[in-house]
């Protein structure tokens, strides 16, 4: 006689919480992800990412360096002697340069990087803890307004203190050592290579004076507070825009795989997006959707078998495929192994590649024909997606990829991704509403700092070329991360700091003077809010499949965000509605 079930496997067992211990603890992940780290792939990384170009960067000023002092201090017969040694060394720097345009932009691109993804988080966290202690002190209201003065104080300071230790790294190895020289009579590769490295500490350390300011003028553009949403009355004469926001589904390819941070106290399977469909044909059924918007971690973590599950559960609603549009989250493109978070990935692995790639392609097969590419050098409407990603031999040399990993492949896929974005949908009629869609995706090698954000220079610059281009055009503008930190004190220092968008101001700033003709839709932290900064209104949904974060119900959810588009080209959300997924 069968007694009662021991447990059902269907719930899964401790195997899923190897990436997410119970409770969520992320210093419970340190010490795992120490023992599984690979120090090889972790050292050739940290030579390739940091100190690889900090060393190019120090020679470069080593040699100016050089040249100067032979030139200021040298006799005329010493110069004779060694300024075909020194006109040599920079000639041959220059060509290396010259030749190596892309590993210089590489170069650079990572200079920022570190930045985004080791300075700045720093300073999030000073940020942050010192507002934290002005709470505290304080024991006052934790009103939205107030808790908009206490950050703005907190960033402050936290960019004073940074200028200062910044100003004091620089001058202090300037102090010391000054800019080190290259022996050109008898070079020694240690030498040389100590005296780059000491060259590139000046660098880091004034480069983190400028930042900090920048990060700080930024934040004080920013003159409003942040503040809840609240609906607004309808216009008799203005059209309708309903819209379906859906985020972080977090699509599995096994029915009862584990599913990345949630672990064994998520859902399996990926039943709540069905479930989730089903309600949205009912809603469609009874009154049409315009819009079916995904901001975000489609996928859990970027696989084929979880992009193809993605594909199938469309097929079941054909009526929605010309109406759903989405974009990349941090789970679709930066998880290197959802199985092992102390993994690194090289940044000319094929896996990131392929990621990337699999995300383009789905892109491709359901937005392709209606998402148009930002020419770079008109920064006007260019080709469509399906055009794009067919120019020339691209359709094979990415077909080479996906069969066996080329390296032309990988090249290729990088440079498609670096003109992608943004994408956009330009309204069907002039009196409609067009997307602007944006990656903000912070490159990631690694797991545990896969979900930082950012949106590019070059996005931003297309961005704001767009808004200004077509004065009278209103836009859906849709990303992943949160634009603004919610205004809520209780939120973890870990989410605020590790989940930042980290020029998020900057963002902001491009979008506010046209605040009335823009709304800004994302997800990411799984918060169900929308709010406001002037006029700007911000819809931040949760996840359909593992809910609010700040709910203890185990359910899914979405939003129906009511929109009406007036004469004059303003757009307004009127009211949503918030639909639960079991």
């Amino acid at each position: 006689m069968m007694g009662t079930r021991i447990w059902d496997l269907r719930r899964g067992d401790d195997d899923d919480n190897r990436s997410s211990p119970p409770g969520g603890s992320f210093h419970a992940l340190i010490l795992p992800t120490i023992m599984e780290l690979n120090y090889l792939k972790a050292s050739l990384s940290l030579l390739i990412l940091i100190i690889g170009p900090a060393i190019l960067l120090g020679l470069g000023l080593s040699v100016v360096a050089t040249y100067w002092q032979f030139v200021s201090h040298a006799t005329s017969a010493t110069r004779q002697r060694s300024v075909f040694g020194i006109g040599s060394l920079t000639v041959l720097l220059m060509a290396a340069l010259w030749l190596g345009r892309r590993f210089v932009s590489a170069v650079v691109g990572n200079a920022r990087h570190l930045h985004y993804s080791l300075i700045f988080p720093v300073f999030v966290t000073l940020r942050e803890v010192l507002q934290t202690i002005g709470a505290r002190i304080g024991r006052g209201s934790a009103g939205a307004e107030r808790l908009w003065k206490r950050r703005r104080l907190a960033t402050i300071l936290a960019a004073l203190m940074f200028c200062v230790a910044g100003l004091a790294l620089g001058l202090t190895v300037e102090v010391s050592a000054g800019l080190k020289l290259v022996n050109v009579e008898r070079v020694s590769f240690w030498a040389t290579a100590k005296s780059a490295l000491g060259n590139a500490a000046i660098v880091l350390g004034f480069s983190t004076v400028f930042e900090s300011s920048l990060w700080l003028w930024r934040e004080l553009r920013l003159t409003k507070p942040v503040l809840d949403w609240v609906g607004e009355p309808t216009v008799a004469e203005a059209s309708t825009l309903r819209v379906a926001h859906l985020s972080d589904l977090h699509l599995l390819g096994d029915p009862y795989g584990f599913r990345i941070e949630t672990g064994i106290r998520g859902p399996r399977g990926n039943r709540r997006f069905r479930n989730a469909i089903r309600k949205l044909r009912a809603i469609h059924a009874q009154a049409p959707l315009d819009r079916i918007l995904v901001t975000g971690d489609v996928t859990d973590a970027g696989t084929r078998a979880e992009w193809l599950a993605f594909v199938n559960l469309l097929r079941e609603c054909r009526e929605f495929q010309q109406r759903l549009s989405f974009v990349p989250g941090n789970h679709d493109v930066n998880i290197v192994d959802r199985n092992n978070p102390g993994r690194f990935d090289m940044p000319w692995s094929a896996s990131i590649a392929l990621r990337k790639l699999r995300f383009v392609l789905t892109l491709d097969a359901i937005q392709g024909e209606r998402t148009y590419v930002v020419d770079r050098s008109s920064l006007k409407l260019g080709p469509t997606l399906r055009e794009y990603l067919r120019v020339e031999k691209r359709a094979s040399i990415l077909c080479d990829l996906a069969q066996r990993g080329s390296i032309m492949g990988r090249i290729e896929i990088a440079k498609v991704w670096r003109g992608l974005f943004p994408l956009v949908e330009p309204a069907s009629s002039d009196h409609g509403c067009g997307l602007i869609l944006l990656d903000s995706n912070a490159p990631a090698h690694f797991s545990l700092t896969n979900a930082i954000g950012v949106v590019n220079p070059t996005q931003l610059r297309a961005l704001k070329t767009l808004l200004s281009n077509f004065p009278s055009a209103r836009w859906i503008i849709m990303l992943h991360h949160q634009v603004v930190e919610y205004p809520d004190a209780s939120i973890p220092l870990r989410d605020r700091v590790g989940l930042a968008l980290v020029n998020a101001p900057e963002l902001l700033a491009t979008i506010v003077p046209h605040a009335s003709r823009v709304i800004i839709l994302h997800g990411h932290r799984h918060r169900d809010w929308i709010g406001t900064y002037g006029d700007v209104v911000l819809c931040s949904a949760p996840s359909v499949t593992l809910g609010a974060e700040e709910s203890e119900e185990d359910q899914g959810i979405f939003h129906i965000h009511q929109i009406e588009l007036e004469k004059g080209g303003k757009i307004r959300l009127t009211s949503t509605r918030r639909l639960k997924v079991a």
